[in-house]
């Protein structure tokens, strides 16, 4: 089969280097001019990890990250509200795995084999003529492929051009991320402050802490350059002193830092014909629950499973069995996403201080919803 992957993240490079190893070429395309802007802190729960041992690369990643070993969550003023051990999750089915993106970017990467990566080039135009769909490069330039991939994120050009504009779920919220270089967090901690309307987390890497600093998206709290660091300090002053250290290594004004607005997508349609989408084009994710990554690098493994079990002229068939096998598990998992969100997020203090007194009586395992029962589940 010839196939086009759209999409070098973490779903489209894991969908290629597995079916390098079945000896199915593909092409793979990347609008991104280079992988220098790969991303910040990621979080690879055993159900995403585990596709790592099909390309031997397991082992090699495991040695790179911190293993997430306990999970505090703490209030508005930073006192504790409850801390869980991840030993019951980590001893039934394996480690929570705390990396920076461009680690297990630059992993799938070096496990590609003979496929290469053309940067730097964007999808202009896909048309479906039987059993073939031609595509148009942004360098003009025009290829017929058997099967496309749309691996291409968020704000899918694939999903665009074949569906159409689909729902976003928006939180009215968003970010600001840093690194820091922290001694104040155990290193196999994650730590989240759920404030009144304010939410700060630190997830430490083998590379530094990553820092999220979120709150509603309203006045001038997302705007960069001058003042922004005194802009996010005022907003935050108060929180307890793991967060005075997480502001106090804030970059100054002048250092490009990225903003993440919270919203995820599904698309009403995963595939039609001989184009298919995976991971974030197909069902996003917010970061609430660490889990989109490890979901893309599922949905994957289950489209490399069915398309080295079939050959280009049922092709449709094998995309219709993906869809059966990933849809409602992925949905389901995104709707406790969505759930977890408007957790975190409440900017009432009453509701706030009820969801704190709720929380002291919560297990991981019903925090997580889904997510927690998805691993004894079959993909």
């Amino acid at each position: 089969m010839r196939i086009l992957i759209v999409g070098a993240g973490i779903g489209g490079m894991t969908l290629a280097a597995l079916l390098d190893r079945r000896d199915v070429a593909t092409r793979l395309v990347e609008r991104a001019p280079n992988f220098n802007h790969a991303g910040y802190m990621l979080g690879l729960w055993s159900l995403g990890s585990r596709v790592l041992h099909g390309l031997s690369l397991y082992e090699r990643f495991a040695t790179e990250c911190i293993e997430g070993k306990h999970y505090e969550v703490r209030d508005n003023h930073g006192e504790l509200v409850k801390h869980w051990s991840m030993a019951p999750i980590v001893e039934r089915f394996g480690p929570v795995l705390s990396c920076t993106r461009p680690q297990l970017v630059k992993l799938l990467y070096d496990g590609l084999g003979d496929t290469e990566i053309r940067f730097n080039t964007e999808i202009e135009a896909l048309e479906q003529d039987g059993d073939e769909v031609e595509v148009t490069f942004s360098d003009g330039s025009r290829e017929t492929f058997d099967l496309v991939v749309g691996a291409d994120g968020l704000h899918s050009r694939v999903r665009s051009l074949i569906f159409g504009e689909q729902p976003y779920f928006h939180t009215g919220w968003g970010g600001w991320v840093w690194w820091a270089d922290l001694t104040s967090v155990t290193p196999e901690t994650f730590v989240e402050h759920w404030g009144v309307g304010r939410f700060v987390g630190a997830y430490p890497t083998s590379h530094g802490t990553g820092i999220f600093a979120g709150a509603p998206c309203k006045g001038d709290f997302d705007q960069p350059g001058k003042g922004r660091r005194q802009r996010v300090r005022d907003r935050f002053a108060g929180m307890g002193r793991f967060v005075d250290t997480f502001l106090d290594a804030m970059p100054h004004d002048d250092a490009e830092l990225f903003f993440w607005n919270l919203s995820d997508v599904r698309s009403a349609e995963w595939t039609r014909g001989r184009v298919v989408l995976l991971g974030d084009a197909a069902a996003g994710f917010l970061p609430t629950a660490g889990i989109g990554a490890s979901m893309a690098m599922e949905s994957a493994a289950v489209l490399a499973d069915e398309l080295s079990r079939t050959n280009a002229r049922f092709v449709e068939r094998a995309l219709s069995l993906y869809v059966k096998r990933r849809r409602s598990r992925v949905e389901s998992i995104q709707d406790d996403s969505r759930r977890l969100a408007r957790t975190m997020f409440v900017k009432s203090s009453t509701v706030a201080h009820i969801r704190d007194l709720a929380t002291k009586f919560y297990s991981l395992e019903r925090l997580a919803g889904s997510i927690a029962k998805a691993f004894d589940e079959p993909i």
